[in-house]
C-alpha cells in the first residue's frame, strides 16, 4: 500500500501539465503522492511542467501560465542555473534540471506543496487587489467597503481564481458548517458583493454556473484609464458559465 503524504487531514496532490506521461524521474506517485488529472493548474496542488530550452515551445508554454498560479508550479527540464534563475523571477515556484537526485525532487516538491498553504497578505486578480490584514478589497485602486462575510466569500473565490466553487464549499469554508442550508444566505451575500463591484467598475467578474457553483473571473485591466479585455486564456472557464 501506498504511503500517502499527509499533512493536516490534506494528502499531497499534483498534476502533470506536459504532453504524455510524467517521466518516471519525477513521477512523485513514487513516493506515495496522488496524480489529479486535469489540463490546468490549481491553486490546490502544485503542478509538474517541463521548460524546455530556452525560446523552445515548452519554454513559451510554461511562460504562458498566468502569474497568479505560477508560485504552485514546479518547472523541471531546466538545464542550467541561468535557466533557473529566469523562472524564479518569474514567479514559479520552483525549476529544475533532469539531473536532480529523486530524493531531492521529492523534498523541493513537499517543501512547495508546504509553501503554496501559507495565506499571502495580498491576492491579485487582474487589477482586483484583497488585503488579508485590512479585510478590503480593492478595484482598480477603489476601496469595496466588504464587511467580512463579503470579503471572506471574495477571498475564497480568489483563492481558485478561474475555476468554479460550489456552494457546498462556500458553506464549509466561509459558513463553516458541515451542510448547505435551506436558506439563500449566499445568493444574498453574493448579491451584494457584486453591487460593491460594480460600483468600482467590476460588473461580471462573479459568474454563476448552471449547478449554482460561482466562479470569479479576472476583471478587465486598464492601461491609461481605457478599460482592456485580460488575455482570453488567462483564465479558461468552463462553457457552463454565465454572469447573472
Amino acid at each position: 500500500m501506498a504511503n500517502y503524504h499527509l499533512r493536516g487531514g490534506a494528502y499531497h496532490r499534483f498534476r502533470w501539465m506536459g504532453s504524455g506521461r510524467v517521466p518516471s524521474h519525477f513521477d512523485l506517485r513514487l513516493s506515495g503522492w496522488i496524480l489529479e488529472e486535469a489540463d490546468d493548474p490549481s491553486s490546490d496542488c502544485i503542478v509538474l511542467a517541463r521548460a524546455g530550452e530556452p525560446g523552445s515551445a515548452e519554454w513559451q508554454d510554461v511562460l504562458s501560465f498566468p502569474e497568479e498560479v505560477r508560485r504552485f508550479i514546479l518547472v523541471i527540464g531546466a538545464a542550467t542555473a541561468p535557466e533557473r534563475a529566469e523562472l524564479l523571477k518569474a514567479g514559479f515556484g520552483e525549476a529544475v534540471n533532469d539531473a536532480i537526485e529523486p530524493g531531492e525532487f521529492e523534498a523541493r516538491a513537499s517543501r512547495l506543496a508546504e509553501l503554496t498553504r501559507w495565506l499571502p497578505r495580498h491576492r491579485r486578480v487582474g487589477d482586483l487587489e484583497l488585503d488579508l490584514l485590512a479585510r478590503e478589497a480593492y478595484g482598480y485602486g477603489k476601496p469595496l467597503n466588504l464587511n467580512p462575510r463579503e470579503f471572506a466569500l471574495l477571498w475564497r473565490l480568489a483563492d481558485q481564481a478561474g475555476e468554479p466553487v460550489s456552494k457546498q464549499n462556500l458553506i464549509q469554508d466561509v459558513w463553516r458548517m458541515g451542510f448547505v442550508p435551506e436558506t439563500n444566505s449566499i445568493a444574498v451575500h453574493m448579491s451584494r458583493l457584486r453591487r460593491k463591484l460594480e460600483f468600482v467598475g467590476m460588473s461580471g467578474v462573479i459568474a454563476t454556473a448552471c449547478a449554482g457553483e460561482y466562479c470569479l473571473r479576472p476583471p478587465e485591466r486598464r492601461v491609461g484609464g481605457t478599460p482592456v479585455l485580460a488575455p482570453s486564456g488567462a483564465f479558461p472557464l468552463r462553457p457552463v458559465l454565465a454572469t447573472l
